[in-house]
């Protein structure tokens, strides 16, 4: 019996524990309730109360045309905008690490904000008042920023940024000067401090009207840039080409005698336009291939002739025989190898090629004709194969057989020569210049002597016709024709 008392009062006692531990945390809930209950009406108090102020005032961190105005009123912010006009500064920042400030009371900078301020007030939601705190509003309103030009003028002048002493222009990616072997390097581009006026007036404007601290000119786009950098496709298409032109090499062969043409030359010819372009200048290229055909030509040019009898005489400039470059179709064939960059070694174009490029041009099958002495020389290979006598042009009726070095330019049967005053079948007929040439002439049973003084022919050389028949056998077109 003992027994089950002291267990029943120990059981009743733990019951009783429980039960208090059970209120004990029924009381700890229900203050929580209370102070959570408490604690949301005193944020509901707070967020209306936000929201009452926020009618009447910006939202918190809310900047308009970059005047902080966040919780102020229409007229807190109007006297901020006014203050900020009254100490408001701009800093230039400019190239070589300069700056320059303009001051709004040298330029008598106002504000007039009108009812703009209102207006936008009216617009925003007081109630997101909460959101605002950590974020920032940028607003822009209407004003009217107002400042004086003509002092605007005037602080500029003063100015380093505007002094064109010290301005200097940019300058595009070039390229250096030519080093034999080498080649072109680019320089690089100059940034310079050139005002681009138009541009920089109006970023000017901008900036005081919306009341910034700084303008950065450069990154602005203020500043006349260099249009082509060194990373730019045209400077390194420029690059390759100049240096395509100068590292090609031309070897032109005139016999034995070689011209080479290399960087050394076409350097000189580098023309760079303003958009990269290279280009060669035509006019220095057609004087160095002029000079070549100056050099090399023997076109119209008197020579020397060592005659049957083993005189010299000279054979007098003028005649149509020797060596002529064609000058445009070499410039051509020149500007096609440097624009492929492809070296080559070889001849000029020519219109008219000689025997040979050694001297004397006209070689050892040629033609040697004395009016003098009223005869000819037909030589093959350095022997004289036919000669015979002629009548030549009848110089007292103004009509000579024209000196000089000629070639002969065909041959044909059977012709009838016609000019003023006569009309003369041949049948073997060999012109070397303007209507005149060798010819039979059946009309005639002497040649020689001085038969042409008074009874020449009109400037042709009249042979006997055999003989006319043996030199048209014989003789090429091309032949030298050498009249002394």
């Amino acid at each position: 019996m003992a027994s089950e008392t002291q267990t029943e009062k120990r059981d009743g006692a733990q019951t009783q524990m429980r039960s208090r531990r059970q209120q004990h945390k029924r009381q700890k809930r229900q203050q929580k309730l209370v102070i959570a209950a408490v604690v949301l009406v005193l944020l509901g108090i707070i967020y209306l109360a936000g929201a009452l102020y926020f009618r009447n005032h910006f939202l918190p961190h809310t900047v308009i045309n970059g005047v902080a105005c966040g919780g102020r009123s229409v007229e807190q912010s109007t006297a901020q905008f006014e203050k900020t006009a009254a100490d408001y500064t701009l800093a230039l920042k400019e190239r070589d690490d300069k700056e320059e400030v303009i001051s709004g009371s040298d330029i008598d900078l106002e504000v007039h904000l009108g009812d703009s301020l209102e207006q936008l007030l009216d617009s925003q939601n007081g109630f997101t008042w909460i959101a605002h705190i950590f974020g920032r509003a940028e607003d822009t309103v209407e004003t009217a920023v107002t400042y004086d030009s003509s002092k605007l003028q005037q602080v500029l002048a003063e100015m380093d940024c505007m002094d064109s002493e010290q301005i200097y222009d940019s300058q595009n990616a070039s390229l250096s000067e030519y080093q034999e072997g080498a080649g072109y390097e680019l320089t690089d581009e100059v940034y310079g401090t050139r005002i681009n006026e138009e541009v920089f007036y109006d970023r000017l404007d901008q900036a005081i009207t919306e009341f910034a601290s700084e303008l950065d000119l450069s990154e602005s786009g203020c500043y006349v840039d260099p249009v082509y950098t060194a990373d730019s496709e045209e400077a390194q298409n420029m690059l390759e080409t100049a240096n395509r032109y100068v590292n090609t090499t031309i070897t032109w062969q005139f016999g034995e005698n070689e011209e080479v043409l290399d960087g050394s030359v076409i350097s000189q010819w580098i023309q760079v336009g303003d958009d990269c372009s290279v280009t060669l200048d035509s006019e220095k290229e057609a004087e160095y291939i002029s000079d070549l055909a100056s050099k090399y030509d023997t076109k119209w040019k008197s020579r020397t002739l060592v005659t049957h009898s083993g005189e010299t005489v000279t054979v007098p400039a003028g005649g149509n025989y020797g060596w002529r470059m064609n000058q445009d179709e070499t410039i051509a064939a020149l500007n096609g190898y440097l624009e492929n960059g492809e070296n080559y070694t070889g001849e000029v174009v020519y219109y008219q090629r000689a025997a040979q490029y050694d001297d004397p041009d006209y070689g050892d099958t040629y033609v040697e004709v004395s009016i003098s002495d009223q005869h000819f020389w037909y030589y093959q290979n350095g022997t004289v194969v036919l000669e015979s006598d002629f009548v030549s042009g009848d110089p007292t009726k103004g009509h000579d057989t024209p000196k000089g070095a000629y070639q002969l330019a065909y041959k044909a049967r059977d012709q009838v020569l016609e000019g003023e005053g006569y009309s003369s079948p041949v049948d073997y007929w060999m012109p070397f210049v303007d209507g005149v040439g060798f010819h039979d002439a059946s009309w005639r049973d002497r040649f020689g002597g001085n038969i042409y003084q008074g009874d020449g022919s009109h400037g042709c050389l009249n042979l006997p016709s055999s003989v006319a028949k043996q030199l048209y056998d014989m003789i090429e077109a091309g032949t030298a024709i050498l009249v002394y």
